[in-house]
């Protein structure tokens, strides 16, 4: 058994284990997931695509960047529990078609409003952060002006309790990867299946 290669442990796990490694890793404390659904947000969009003419129509919008945490306050409740109150805003891109019948996008944010319990960790040097990853998808929405939409959502996001620290792990070296298999696409298979020279029959 190659303990070199990623994948399934097959026998038994202390055969290969050479060291302790200490790596550099974030640590989740604590988080939880929501689902938002049939939630209706207005967004003042910019960035529209060049040479796209107004009125447009809604196609529709999806979270388009990493989401930013703001406004957070944390207020004890019991032991290690804690309300925690925050403002998560997540960038969208709103897809679209012109007066013309041309596609285009244009980009936004809207701001979600959150009110949770947590466990967050004690006081230590190295702080603990907020880290939000939301999905937000639509396909119901309109225009209200030319650079104002309306549209209902449905977003699943997740809240995160997370410290970079060091962890030791029981290590089997340094990985080995297997070499790469080229692909060779059907477009070429015909091309190298003939033979360089006629032949006399």
């Amino acid at each position: 058994m190659n303990t070199k290669k990623a994948g399934a442990i097959c026998g038994n796990p202390l055969n290969g284990l050479c060291e302790r490694v200490c790596i550099e890793v974030n640590k989740v404390f604590d988080g939880c997931i929501t689902r938002f659904t049939d939630q209706t947000y207005t967004a003042t969009l910019i960035g529209f695509t060049e040479g796209t003419v107004a009125p447009f129509t809604f196609v529709s919008a999806r979270s388009s960047g990493d989401s930013v945490i703001s406004d957070f306050v944390a207020t004890p409740i019991d032991g290690r529990r804690s309300r925690v109150e925050m403002n998560v805003t997540i960038p969208i891109t709103v897809a679209y078609t012109d007066a013309n019948g041309r596609e285009g996008t244009a980009t936004s944010s809207i701001t979600v409003s959150r009110d949770i319990v947590l466990k967050l960790p004690s006081d230590s040097i190295v702080p603990y952060s907020l880290k939000a990853i939301s999905n937000l998808v639509s396909t119901i929405g309109s225009f209200t002006s030319d650079e104002t939409v309306s549209f209902r959502v449905c977003i699943v996001q997740i809240i995160k309790v997370v410290v970079p620290v060091d962890i030791l792990v029981p290590s089997y070296g340094y990985a080995e990867y297997p070499t790469c298999v080229e692909y060779e696409g059907e477009v070429c298979e015909g091309l190298f299946n003939v033979p360089i020279f006629p032949t006399g029959e």
